[in-house]
């Protein structure tokens, strides 16, 4: 598949700012665009197809005015047609949005862009150019915030400013005085794509509403700027994290620190079947005999783990009341999740194990 350059632009009653856009990277800069696509709302499409009927809007359409251009510049038209394709309209069922006011507004355009967006940046041959240019100032502040989370490295901001003497006279320079009194800045941004890589490919993530984006956003930033440490205290059996601690039943303790030593280890999760062998009840027994000399296995005669592994029902007891204690700890729910023991569901044979990197904790000796 052949690469593309991607021109993304909101617009509300200028539509010139398109044609300006495409002028500063196509002439300006050599930068050959393949396709244009629009963000706008009702009313901002008929003023793009020079149907509005305001005095002072356009009476030609911005498709003819962009053909214009590319003939009188000797550049490549770019692909772009008067369609829901290319002129893009936010909707609530099948009411299109008039104009970008309300709460509600505020919650369907940047829904309509983060879906486009999101498909755009799926396809690697995709470099996006997005113009902040038009539209109303919350229409650009939408834009920005939804091409931070998915843009790759190459992909752009950007913004097209002209001398007041010559705004809006047309849909292009027409000579050497307007063609230098446009000025196209490059506006810097933070890509947060990497934070959410993982999540981007899943069908569930793909259907997210830009404000449940949003909320997962802030949840994964949350989790990994977090400078604190959980540490592991195996003398007294406790669990320490910021100013609290917490005490555990010493064969509660012993599993819990299994599950952080494998991690440290290198093995982030561990199947149910594995957990329940002879092997691991082995290990977790010899934990209890180095640090609890005293702790008597025998008061769980009615259930020998230590010879014959743990039952595989009673290990998920287990992990729940570890969990539990995990939340008294950690006040936070989301910051608390990262350090309980997490199930990966794949039937017959689940999986478990922490989802905080190995650098969040701190045990008693070196790893």
């Amino acid at each position: 598949m052949s690469k593309k350059n991607i021109l993304v632009c909101v617009s509300g009653l200028t539509p010139q700012v398109v044609s300006e856009a495409l002028f500063c990277l196509s002439v300006r800069e050599k930068t050959k665009i393949d396709e244009i696509y629009v963000l706008t709302t009702k009313r901002g499409r008929d003023v793009i197809l020079g149907l509005d009927k305001d005095k002072k809007t356009p009476k030609t359409d911005l498709k003819s005015e962009i053909n214009n251009l590319c003939e009188r510049y000797k550049i490549s038209k770019p692909l772009f047609e008067n369609n829901d394709t290319h002129i893009i309209v936010a909707k609530e069922e099948s009411i299109e949005l008039p104009d970008i006011r309300s709460d509600k507004d505020n919650i369907l355009f940047p829904n309509k862009t983060a879906v486009f967006l999101r498909k755009k940046t799926s396809d690697p041959d995709n470099r996006i150019f997005c113009s902040i240019t038009g539209g109303r100032k919350s229409m650009s502040v939408h834009i920005a915030n939804v091409l931070s989370l998915f843009a790759r490295e190459n992909d752009r901001l950007l913004h097209v400013l002209t001398k007041e003497e010559f705004e809006f006279n047309g849909f292009y320079p027409m000579n050497k005085n307007e063609a230098n009194s446009l000025e196209l800045s490059d506006i810097p941004f933070v890509r947060l794509r990497s934070i959410i890589s993982e999540q981007i490919s899943s069908t569930q993530f793909m259907e997210m509403n830009y404000d449940k984006i949003v909320s997962f956003m802030q949840k994964q930033l949350k989790k990994s700027t977090y400078m604190g440490k959980l540490q592991l205290v195996s003398d007294t059996n406790e669990l320490r994290f910021a100013d609290n601690i917490i005490q555990f039943e010493p064969l509660a303790y012993a599993i819990y620190h299994f599950f952080v030593e494998s991690k440290a280890n290198g093995k982030n999760k561990i199947s149910i079947s594995e957990l329940t062998e002879v092997e691991t009840a082995h290990k977790v027994l010899e934990f209890l005999k180095q640090y609890y000399p005293f702790y008597d296995s025998k008061l769980n005669i009615k259930k020998p783990w230590w010879k014959n592994g743990f039952d595989a029902a009673d290990f998920r007891s287990k992990i729940t009341k570890i969990n539990n204690k995990i939340d008294e700890l950690i006040i936070d729910p989301d910051i608390a999740g990262e350090y309980k023991i997490s199930s990966y569901k794949n039937y017959p044979n689940s999986s478990y194990g922490i989802k905080a990197k190995k650098n969040k904790f701190r045990l008693p000796f070196p790893y």
